[in-house]
């Protein structure tokens, strides 16, 4: 049996099982990587003897630390490290659909919003629509109202200047008669 260790993306995990019954999971952690950003200057001999023990201590953490991995860590054979390399696999490919699951989502959300903001606007649009038809229809009967008085008035002019003429023959009879 030998160890395995693997890669993904830029972090390096060690695979680590507990040892005992049963199926446990995967327990990876990520190794610091040094990116050149914890760079310091370089330390004056006083300061060196003010810095050194925590360095020291540092150092001794991380000797620590890394000793623990090796120690948690379990050699696996190929077909375990196999298995275990596919389950990661699906575990990204399940990670990245339910993002995309998460995405479609967020975009039905938003379509959802859009149809509601159109479907206000639409109701608005009925509603001015609704208000400027009962404006035409009440303009359309107070003209329908104004036809009809000016008919009367018309029709009451009529009948005064038939009167008119009426009286002026009359008065025009009586002015060469008697």
């Amino acid at each position: 049996m030998h160890g395995h260790f693997f890669q993904t993306k830029a972090d390096v995990h060690v695979i680590v099982f507990e040892q005992g019954h049963g199926d446990t999971g995967l327990a990876m952690r990520p190794l610091p990587i040094l990116d050149g950003s914890d760079v310091r200057p370089p330390l004056a001999l006083r300061d060196w003897v003010q810095t050194l023990p925590a360095t020291l201590q540092e150092t001794r953490t991380a000797a620590t630390a890394l000793r623990d991995l090796v120690q948690d860590a379990v050699y696996l054979d190929e077909e375990c490290y196999s298995s275990a390399v596919e389950h990661t696999h699906y575990h990204e490919k399940l990670h990245v659909q339910q993002k995309r699951v998460h995405d479609l989502e967020n975009e039905a959300a938003a379509l959802r919003a859009e149809l509601e903001r159109k479907d206000e606007l639409l109701t608005a649009a009925a509603a001015r629509q609704r208000e400027a038809q009962r404006q035409i229809a009440e303009l359309q009967q107070e003209l329908e109202n104004n036809a009809v008085v000016f008919r009367m008035h018309y029709q009451e002019l009529l009948t005064r200047n038939e009167e008119i003429e009426r009286l002026k023959t009359v008065i025009e009879g009586l002015q060469g008669g008697p």
